[in-house]
C-alpha cells in the first residue's frame, strides 16, 4: 500500500519509472516544492489581484475628510456654523403679534386710528347738474337735492327721479313756479314723494311752465 502511494507521487510529477533512478521519489519531491509559492512580502508576490496594496489605500484614504466634529474640520467654508446662526438669530425679531411686539415706534395702531377717526366727520360730498344737483352733509347724513323741470298746460302729472335716492327717507319737497309773463292759471301741487321721486301734478292752466323744486331728507 506505502509503495503505491509513493508510486502515485512519482507519477504526478515524472513521465515514468525508471528502475535504474533511485533517486525518482526525491526528484517528484523537489518538484512539487517547486509548485509552492516562495515566502513573499507583497500581494504581487504571491501574485494576489484582488486587493489594494498599502501605498493604493493611502492614496484612496488621503482624497477622504478625517473624522470630525465642525464645518472647519472638515474644510467646509461655504456654511454658517452654529453660532454664527445663533448669533444672526439675535438680531431678528420674534414672531409677533402687534407693532409694539416688533418694537415699531413710528406707526398708529388700529385702536389709535379707529379713536382718531372717531373725532372726524365724513367729508360733505356733492354732485351738481344742468337739470338736477345734489349735497350730503358728512356729519349728519342730511341731503338736499334740487332742480328744474318743464310742466306741459293743462291737466297732466308728472315724476321726477331724484339724482340719488335717500336712504331713510325724503322729509319734504318744495316747488316754486318761474313765471316769466302774466299770471299763467296753472295750478301745480304736489301729489306724492318716496325715497326716489317725487310726482307733481297740473290740475289746470293754459301755458308751459318751469317749476324749481328742492327736496330735502336723510
Amino acid at each position: 500500500m506505502m509503495q503505491e502511494e509513493l508510486a502515485s507521487v512519482v507519477l504526478a510529477y515524472l513521465p515514468g519509472f525508471d528502475s535504474a533512478d533511485n533517486t525518482q521519489l526525491l526528484q517528484a519531491l523537489r518538484a512539487m516544492v517547486a509548485n509552492f509559492a516562495t515566502k513573499a512580502t507583497t500581494l504581487a508576490g504571491y501574485g494576489i489581484l484582488d486587493a489594494y496594496t498599502k501605498p493604493e489605500v493611502d492614496e484612496i484614504a488621503a482624497r477622504k475628510a478625517n473624522n470630525a466634529i465642525s464645518l472647519g474640520g472638515y474644510g467646509i467654508l461655504d456654511a454658517y456654523t452654529k453660532d454664527e446662526i445663533n448669533q444672526f438669530l439675535a438680531m431678528k425679531a420674534a414672531v409677533a403679534s402687534s407693532l409694539e411686539g416688533y418694537g415699531i415706534l413710528d406707526a398708529y395702531t388700529k385702536s389709535q386710528v379707529e379713536a382718531f377717526l372717531a373725532t372726524k366727520q365724513d367729508k360733505n360730498t356733492a354732485s351738481f347738474g344742468t337739470a338736477a344737483s345734489w349735497i350730503r352733509d358728512g356729519s349728519t347724513g342730511a341731503i338736499e337735492q334740487f332742480g328744474v323741470f318743464g310742466m306741459n298746460s293743462g291737466p297732466n302729472e308728472q315724476t321726477i327721479t331724484f339724482p340719488v335716492a335717500f336712504p331713510t327717507a325724503c322729509r319734504s319737497v318744495v316747488l316754486t313756479n318761474m313765471e316769466d309773463a302774466a299770471a299763467e292759471g296753472n295750478v301745480v301741487r304736489i301729489r306724492r314723494w318716496d325715497k326716489s321721486s317725487v310726482t307733481i301734478i297740473n290740475a289746470g292752466g293754459n301755458t308751459f311752465t318751469d317749476y324749481t323744486w328742492i327736496a330735502k331728507g336723510n
